[in-house]
């Protein structure tokens, strides 16, 4: 089954995904995977990290003006460092055992992550196993590459649409959703 958030930049994504996963981890059920993170230095945005689900960090992004070597990908003013992602990602997304009933937590498989044709392939491979395996990810909210519509579309998939921003008054609304979903698989 696939767990799937959408919606648009800045709206929560990542802050309930890391909810989810804290409450999941407290039931019990293992957790394996990475999510992704602002990057600031006095309120402004230099670019983004990705940190798996056991901690460990690095970059995604950054702002080219911080960037000593010019990215060749780039996603707005931001350089994509793809080596750097690649050997994160990858290491974090360990092929699926169909036995293991663990999450898989992707945050985020979008425009910047897809600069690596590996994590592509790794994605494609993870949405078209024949496993009954578990993945809570998050993907854009407008239309995009084929292999995300393929996820936002596929029978096996609950997605879940966050409009507003997620506050203090309704982050407990939609993650108790998502968690007594998987709770019942597991």
């Amino acid at each position: 089954m696939f767990f799937i958030l959408t919606g648009d930049p800045g709206v929560g994504k990542t802050t309930l995904i890391k909810k989810i996963v804290s409450i999941l981890n407290r039931k019990g059920i293992k957790t394996k995977g990475f999510y992704t993170e602002e990057v600031r230095n006095n309120g402004v945005r230099e670019g983004f990290d990705i940190v798996t689900l056991n901690g460990v960090r690095g970059k995604l992004a950054r702002d080219q003006n911080f960037l000593t070597i010019k990215s060749k990908y780039t996603v707005g003013k931001y350089g994509v460092l793809v080596k750097e992602f690649e050997d994160i990602s990858l290491a974090s997304l360990e092929k699926l055992n169909c036995s293991e009933r663990d999450v898989m937590v992707i945050d985020e498989i979008g425009k910047m992550e897809f600069f690596s044709t590996s994590f592509k392939f790794r994605i494609k491979d993870i949405f078209s196993s024949e496993c009954e395996n578990i993945v809570l990810a998050t993907i854009p909210s407008r239309k995009s590459d084929p292999i995300i519509e393929s996820i936002r579309n596929d029978k096996r998939s609950y997605v879940w649409m966050v409009l507003k921003k997620v506050t203090r008054e309704n982050r407990n609304v939609l993650h108790d959703e998502i968690v007594n979903k998987i709770s019942s698989i597991i």
